[in-house]
């Protein structure tokens, strides 16, 4: 390692599928500011494994593709059984600069529990559909953690010892990154950005970028009812009466036009009013729940 300015054990963690072209690159690289460089293999169908091995990196190989997020908490329960002070998380496949590393490491150094590599500095190099979908992703994910973060979807990042024992994650896939955002503000850990450069020389994302983004969208909201129940039914629930008020005021239209009663929607707008007033109140009981047991705001409600 070349920096020397305090004895921290560093791990170097990179998930990896089918990546044999990038891979020993990027652990030659990262050799240079770690102790060790470990590769969860997930269920490649190359020769991934074995050019990680024969780069000089520790493999630890799932049997089959079991996702991302797996490959994350891998990663994590590893550095936390093999005691290391500090994990750098990077993509495998030559996005992220190995030699960007200290950087992290120098924040978690500095106090910081969870560093995230952001892009924004560099968005103009990001593609603009990859772009829009960070946008929203950052925006959501900031609601469900409280938090102000620009890039919420990096993969670049590094962990404390604190935050490798205190994460308790879940997701099996891409939404690992948001659930760890929240995971670490509920768990009081101090988190950070820092800008970092990104290649996008090629796409190598094996996953369709629409179908990642909204299921990631759909799992930010489970975070967000989970986390912030009152937010999150109560602007249901708000929406609801709006529509069902809506649908009152079509009702009385009609009658004072015509004098003809319309039932259908007066049903309507008395279904739309109660579930509104229904979600509400459901939001303000699991608030109360979350706030007097927060062990249940780790729990799916939905």
């Amino acid at each position: 390692m070349t920096d020397k300015e305090a004895p921290l054990k560093t791990i170097i963690g990179l998930p990896a599928y089918n990546e044999e072209k990038s891979v020993a690159g990027i652990i030659l690289q990262a050799r240079e500011y770690a102790d060790k460089v470990i590769v969860v293999n997930d269920g490649s169908t190359d020769n991934t494994s074995k050019v990680a091995r024969l780069a000089g990196a520790e493999v630890i190989d799932h049997a089959g593709n079991e996702g991302y997020g797996n490959a994350i908490k891998t990663l994590l329960a590893e550095a936390k059984k093999q005691d290391a002070d500090v994990l750098v998380i990077m993509d495998a496949d030559a996005q992220h600069d190995p030699n960007e590393a200290p950087v992290l490491i120098k924040t978690i150094r500095e106090g910081y529990d969870l560093v995230i590599g952001s892009r924004e500095h560099q968005k103009e190099e990001i593609p603009g559909y990859r772009r829009f979908g960070q946008r929203v992703l950052a925006k959501f994910t900031n609601i469900a953690s409280r938090q102000k973060l620009a890039d919420t979807e990096s993969g670049f990042r590094a962990y404390s010892k604190k935050a490798i024992s205190a994460l308790e994650l879940k997701e099996s896939g891409m939404a690992i990154s948001a659930e760890m955002i929240s995971e670490a503000s509920v768990k009081g850990l101090k988190i950070k950005e820092v800008p970092i450069s990104v290649s996008y020389a090629k796409d190598s994302s094996t996953l369709n970028p629409v179908v990642h983004g909204v299921g990631n969208f759909n799992r930010i909201l489970v975070f967000i009812s989970e986390r912030r129940p009152l937010l999150f039914f109560g602007i249901v629930g708000g929406v609801l009466i709006v529509l069902g008020i809506i649908a009152g005021v079509g009702v009385v239209q009609v009658y004072y036009d015509s004098y003809i009663f319309a039932t259908g929607t007066a049903l309507l707008c008395m279904l739309l009013t109660t579930l509104g007033v229904l979600c509400i109140f459901t939001g303000v009981i699991l608030s109360v729940l979350v706030r007097r047991l927060p062990g249940l705001s780790g729990r799916s409600w939905v």
